[in-house]
């Protein structure tokens, strides 16, 4: 982990801490603390903005009554009134500083891509060839077609790709990690997991290390590489490749950490999780992604966890 990424995932723990302890305080002196924390570092910047989101959605949260949705599970909504609006105070007091550390990634992402897709979102898009290309929610990609060849970057996220079959024309797509060139076929890449898999047809797949290795792939396979060029080789069910398309989330024992990892895209603001459990706790089960709220709680629920609703846009998960 380099010196960004470990500065990074402590003020996402201090973050979250922040959130739970301001909203159990009328104090002015932790109002003032919680304003110099958030403005001291760009990673506290950073962090606090992916729960905020923005100046908008803390002070609509001041707004939200309390409320506990019946058959959720424990859920708690954040309270009206002071409080709230000192968050506001807080987030406003930083904006000018918050608004670039926000805004750049997604901003440099959308520049770089032909398609991308926003929170929740479902796309599917025609390319000039006839193929088609699904994207996931808070996904993007670049393409680059040429008389000889054609060619995807996935750029971020999950892709499902239908590729009209012109041998004299070979199709690949470049994710994190690997790459994979088609031999006529349907195949998903998610660019997270550096995985890719196969639906139908075959796919050869290679991994971009110095010490990579390359793989074909058939229907009902999948192929994930790791940071040595690895492959890790699995199989499934074909009509469970890419079941995200049709709004399904397939687990298999996988830690609660991984599958609310899988969630946040198809979440239109912010998860937060706390507790070590999270990462030991394992998870099999089919969920909706239509409703990542309820998936949300469905999981922590089977796991003993707390669901805190602190907006509409904000939600933590914590295991005691």
């Amino acid at each position: 982990m380099s010196l960004n990424d470990s500065l990074r995932e402590i003020a996402d723990r201090q973050a979250a801490d922040w959130l739970i302890r301001l909203r159990e305080t009328d104090d002015e002196a932790v109002f003032e603390s919680f304003e110099a924390w958030v403005c001291a570092t760009p990673e506290n910047a950073a962090a606090w903005s992916e729960i905020a989101q923005t100046s908008h959605a803390i002070a609509a949260a001041a707004a939200v009554p309390s409320a506990r949705r019946p058959g959720h599970g424990r859920i708690r909504q954040a309270a009206p009134g002071r409080r709230g609006r000192h968050l506001a105070a807080a987030f406003a007091a930083c904006a000018a500083a918050l608004f670039p550390v926000v805004a750049a990634p997604d901003a440099v992402l959308r520049l770089r891509s032909d398609y991308a897709t926003g929170a929740q979102e479902l796309r599917t898009v025609r390319l000039e060839d006839g193929s088609t290309v699904t994207l996931a929610p808070r996904s993007a990609v670049s393409v680059r077609y040429q008389a000889e060849q054609r060619h995807i970057d996935l750029l971020k996220g999950d892709a499902y790709f239908e590729v009209a079959r012109n041998p004299d024309r070979p199709f690949s797509v470049t994710s994190r990690r690997i790459e994979t060139t088609v031999l006529g076929t349907g195949f998903e890449v998610r660019s997270a997991e550096a995985l890719v898999g196969v639906r139908h047809g075959r796919v050869k797949v290679e991994t971009t290390a110095p010490k990579g290795s390359s793989r074909i792939l058939t229907a009902g396979e999948i192929a994930r590489a790791d940071k040595t060029g690895a492959l890790q080789l699995l199989g499934t069910d074909p009509d469970n490749v890419a079941a995200w398309t049709q709004k399904r989330l397939i687990v298999e024992a996988q830690p609660v950490s991984a599958v609310v990892d899988a969630l946040r895209p198809w979440y239109g603001g912010v998860i937060l999780t706390r507790g070590a459990r999270l990462h030991t706790a394992r998870v099999t089960g089919v969920y909706d992604l239509g409703d990542p709220v309820g998936a949300l709680i469905a999981v922590s629920r089977a796991n003993g966890a707390t669901v805190q609703r602190i907006s509409p846009w904000v939600m933590i998960i914590s295991f005691d």
